[in-house]
């Protein structure tokens, strides 16, 4: 008979196997039909949420499906960033202590945690407390199409926990920063940049000064990133259009409105004569703030690390999560549960297998404490 931790990398080996990045439907559906099987299997009503055409199925499971409040959400993501083919070309592979392969630590691992941890538990002790399991498809993304899903569970269950990958053992995440994609457009003048380059109206220049002057709404608390600038054809062309992608991020919400104000201000002005500046906002999620309840929370997980052997410390992260969406309907929620892992989003993403057990037993003393403080 396989060992537990066998019996998890390989599965493991199976669903980072497949290819499911967020708008990969058919990739998703075929993970999510996995997880749905072990579930089942672990004893949990289990259903297929359809959520849009545009992403795979998100998988829900519960020990009380008619529960009308949770003790405990437990949420993680199916998808990861990677395109079709991804996984043919680096499928996963053992190297000494660590796992490689796409999706390995962001976050199938976590999911995979979650299943072992309600798989080892008694059903007596599990009957004590109503759990529910989300799986979503769509966090890469910013869950556009199961964040509302989610929080319709979350507003219904005392507790939160999110599995994300741990960057150290014990280290959790109780607040992370506030996200916001915007689209700036130029639209200038072209012309022939030798016979009469006095005709035209570069969108890359009136570009260069936006840079500059939108880089300087940045304060200690928001970050501005231009990360995509696209302009002009040839060089011999004065280009008439540049656009660029710009990331914000934030603490708190004010910091945003505060920031979103001064750019609309800037973008009204303009930043070169005769070029218009127009600008799309395409993502705004909220951070993932302290709520009422998140201490008690906090000690709880703190006493299940310590008695696991882990050190429990908690962070502020700049990235994103669901736990972001969360918090925001007022759920205690922390994050970072994970197995160790790195390299997330990198064709070096990797997962520490020394970390799968500890990992499975922190989850299991963490419902034990839980079940016993019901």
């Amino acid at each position: 008979m396989p060992s537990l931790l066998d019996d998890y990398l390989d599965k493991l080996r199976t669903v980072v196997n497949l290819d499911c990045g967020s708008y990969d439907p058919e990739g998703l559906n075929a993970v999510s039909r996995y997880f749905q099987i072990w579930f089942a299997e672990a004893g949990f009503q289990v259903e297929a949420v359809n959520l849009d055409e545009r992403t795979g199925t998100a998988m829900l499971a519960t020990n009380k499906p008619h529960a009308a409040h949770y003790d405990l959400l437990l949420s993680g993501h199916l998808d990861t960033v990677f395109e079709r083919g991804t996984a043919q070309a680096r499928p996963f592979r053992l190297e000494g202590q660590k796992a490689y392969g796409p999706g390995v630590a962001d976050m199938k691992n976590g999911c995979l945690q979650i299943l072992f941890a309600l798989k080892s538990l008694s059903k007596e002790l599990l009957d004590k407390l109503a759990i529910v399991v989300i799986l979503n498809p769509d966090e890469e993304i910013g869950s556009p199409y199961s964040h509302a899903f989610i929080d319709e569970y979350a507003q219904r269950s005392t507790y939160a926990l999110v599995f994300e990958s741990q960057e150290q053992p014990g280290l959790f995440t109780a607040q992370r920063k506030g996200i916001a994609h915007l689209d700036l457009f130029m639209h200038g003048v072209g012309a022939h940049a030798g016979f009469c380059p006095e005709l035209g109206r570069s969108a890359i220049t009136a570009m260069a000064h936006a840079i500059l002057s939108v880089n300087a709404l940045a304060t200690d608390s928001v970050t501005v990133n231009f990360g995509v600038i696209k302009g002009g054809l040839v060089a011999n062309a004065i280009p008439a259009e540049c656009s660029a992608r710009i990331d914000v991020r934030f603490w708190e919400l004010s910091e945003w409105e505060e920031f979103f104000t001064g750019f609309k201000a800037l973008c009204k002005k303009g930043f070169l004569a005769d070029v218009t500046a127009e600008f799309k906002l395409l993502v705004l999620i909220p951070p993932m703030v302290k709520t009422q309840g998140q201490e008690q929370l906090k000690a709880l997980l703190s006493q299940a690390a310590q008695e696991v052997g882990l050190t429990p410390a908690y962070q502020n992260s700049g990235g994103v999560s669901d736990g972001n969406h969360i918090s925001q309907v007022g759920t205690p929620v922390l994050d970072s549960l994970g197995p160790l892992g790195g390299g997330c989003h990198t064709e070096g993403e990797w997962l520490d297998i020394g970390s799968v057990e500890s990992s499975i037993q922190l989850l299991c003393r963490f419902i034990e404490l839980l079940a016993k403080a019901s």
